[in-house]
């Protein structure tokens, strides 16, 4: 059976996708998105320095309450197909995202709400 509070999926040829419920209220989860005493400790970072080419993307975040939890729905896009499929096969940015959203999900169940 399907986890339906997780998944992530590759849309159309530019996009990946992510969704997760997290059983936190969404002041909580914004809270630990947004503050970096908090980011550092879930260890949310994109590469690029200057010593390795550059990978650009937009991402959007939603956060939705959905009955005392809430629903993080992550949208990156790329410039094109060609991008995603690096980012996919050279940093595993499909298994990231999953990865990401399992230490945030950590983290919050350690944060006091």
């Amino acid at each position: 059976m399907a986890d339906e509070s997780r998944s992530a999926a590759l849309v159309g040829d530019r996009e990946i996708r992510g969704t997760r419920v997290f059983d936190a209220p969404r002041e909580l989860l914004w809270k630990v998105w947004t503050d970096p005493e908090h980011v550092v400790r879930w260890v949310y970072k994109h590469g690029g320095g200057k010593d390795v080419e550059p990978v650009n993307f937009e991402v959007t975040v939603t956060f939705k309450e959905q009955g005392g939890k809430t629903r993080l729905d992550m949208r990156m896009v790329f410039p094109s197909a060609k991008a995603r499929t690096h980012v996919i096969e050279t940093y595993g940015a499909f298994e990231g995202l999953k990865q990401h959203l399992g230490r945030l999900k950590e983290y919050l169940a350690k944060v006091p709400s």
